[in-house]
C-alpha cells in the first residue's frame, strides 16, 4: 500500500491554484529525418502554432514616431516577444527597457509608449525586431498529438535539422501528471542519496513516504513559483509569493518528517538511483 499517490498530490494543488497547461515559443530543433520532439506529451488537439523566423536579421525600422499612450503600427506582424527592441537612434547607446518604457503586442507588431517610462511625448525612435512566419498542419508539417512529435512534411516548407518555436496547450491531466512524476523522481532521488544504512529503496516506513510527499509537493510548489511569474495572469507576484511560501513550509515539513532517517537533514543535490519499490502513483 502506498501512502502517497498521484492522485493525493494533485487533490492539494488543484485546491491551491491550476497547474500550467499552456506554453510558448517552446525551441524545437528537427533531426536530419525532420523530426521534432517537444518536452511535453497529451497536447490538445489544434492548439499548435508553430513558428519559423522569417528572417535570420532583424529587421530595422527606423523614424518610429511615439506620440500619448496609443499603439503605433510596425511593418510588419508576427514578432517574437524577446526579440524587440527600442533604441533612441541607430547608435543603440540608449535602448529602452521593455514593460517599463515602452509595451509591445508582439502579434499584431505594435509598440507603445508608456508615459512614466524614458520615452519622452513626440520621441522618434528605432525599432529592431525578430518576426515570424506561422507554418501550416499538413502542409508544412504534422503532428503526433499524444507523444508531442512534430514531422516535417518533404514537399513543404520546412528543412530538416532547422529550429521552430511552438506555442501549445497539454491537457491538465497530462500537465498533471508530467510535472508530479518528474517532481516525484527529483524527491526520491534526493531522499535515496541521504538515507542511513539500514534503510533503503524497499523501506516501507511511513515517515519516509509521507516525507517524500512533502518534499514533492515543495519541488512542485517551487516549479510553480516561476510558473506564475511567467503566466501573464493578474497578480503574478502575489501568487509567486504565494507558491514560494508554500514550498518553504512544505520542504521544512519533509526534512523534519525525514530526519529521523537519514544520514544528514540537510539539502544536497542526490546521485540518481533507481527505485521500484514506492508506489507513487
Amino acid at each position: 500500500m502506498s501512502w502517497t499517490s498521484s492522485e493525493i498530490i494533485k487533490k492539494h494543488l488543484f485546491d491551491l491554484d491550476r497547474l500550467p497547461t499552456e506554453y510558448n515559443d517552446v525551441a524545437v530543433k528537427f533531426d536530419a529525418a525532420g523530426k521534432g520532439l517537444l518536452p511535453h506529451k497529451g497536447l490538445v488537439a489544434s492548439s499548435e502554432k508553430i513558428k519559423r523566423l522569417a528572417a535570420l536579421i532583424p529587421a530595422e525600422q527606423s523614424g518610429v514616431t511615439l506620440n500619448g499612450e496609443t499603439w503605433v503600427q510596425l511593418n510588419h506582424e508576427n514578432l517574437f516577444p524577446g526579440e524587440i527592441v527600442v533604441a533612441a537612434d541607430s547608435d543603440l547607446d540608449t535602448v529602452y527597457e521593455v514593460n517599463k518604457d515602452f509595451a509591445c503586442n508582439a502579434i499584431g507588431g505594435k509598440v507603445w509608449r508608456i508615459a512614466s517610462g524614458s520615452i519622452g511625448e513626440g520621441a522618434v525612435v528605432n525599432v529592431y525586431y525578430l518576426r515570424y512566419e506561422v507554418m501550416t498542419k499538413s502542409v508544412d508539417y504534422t503532428i503526433d498529438y499524444d507523444n508531442g512529435e512534430i514531422t516535417v512534411v518533404v514537399e513543404g516548407s520546412l528543412e530538416p535539422e532547422t529550429t521552430v518555436w511552438v506555442d501549445y496547450q497539454v491537457s491538465a491531466a497530462s500537465g498533471a501528471d508530467q510535472l508530479i512524476n518528474e517532481a516525484i523522481t527529483e524527491a526520491e532521488d534526493k531522499i535515496l542519496s541521504l538515507l542511513k544504512d539500514e534503510y533503503n529503496a524497499s523501506s516501507e516506513e511511513q515517515g519516509i513516504k509521507t516525507g517524500a510527499a512533502e518534499l514533492t509537493l515543495s519541488i512542485i510548489c517551487r516549479g510553480l513559483t516561476s510558473q506564475a511569474l511567467g503566466d501573464g495572469m493578474t497578480s503574478a507576484e502575489g501568487r509567486a509569493r504565494g507558491w514560494r511560501e508554500l514550498a518553504i513550509q512544505f520542504e521544512t515539513s519533509a526534512w523534519r518528517t525525514l530526519r529521523p532517517y537519514l544520514h544528514t537533514p540537510q539539502l544536497v543535490k542526490g546521485a540518481k538511483k533507481s527505485n521500484q519499490s514506492w508506489e507513487w502513483s
